[in-house]
């Protein structure tokens, strides 16, 4: 005779496996949508934050040829600093591109979007100030 306990513990073991993994995936989500950890040094973070304000004041300014060389400098020095900054957090480095990808998006492609670049490059300087360390 079967133990009426273990048939349902064995039916529902499955279902709260397929939960448990669900939830751990979208809090994995939930991270790199969030808010950057404090994770690089003032130094590694300084470069970036200056051609970011660089290229948002040439915006601002309606400079679109002198942007768009400053937007493309920011890209260069982010994707050759992305082997020493990825590592120490996945998570931040991924929230901080998508920012940037952002901003070249809206502001380099034959759909330019000033407004959106311009919320995309504020983001990316707040994101940086956040991802650095006190």
């Amino acid at each position: 005779m079967k133990n009426p306990s273990n048939t349902v513990i064995n039916k529902l073991l499955p279902a709260f496996a397929f939960l448990v993994l669900a939830l751990s995936l979208n809090l994995q989500a939930k991270k790199e949508e969030g808010t950057p950890a404090q994770v690089y040094t003032a130094s590694q973070t300084a470069e970036f934050k200056t051609l970011a304000t660089a290229t948002l004041d040439a915006l601002n300014a309606g400079k679109k040829e002198e942007m768009v060389t400053k937007l493309t400098d920011l890209e260069t020095a982010w994707d050759a600093k992305e082997s020493d900054l990825k590592p120490k957090d996945e998570a931040t480095w991924t929230i901080i591109d998508k920012t940037l990808d952002k901003g070249i998006s809206s502001l380099r492609s034959s759909k330019y979007k000033p407004e959106k670049g311009k919320a995309a490059l504020e983001s990316l300087i707040s994101e940086l100030t956040a991802a650095t360390k006190q």
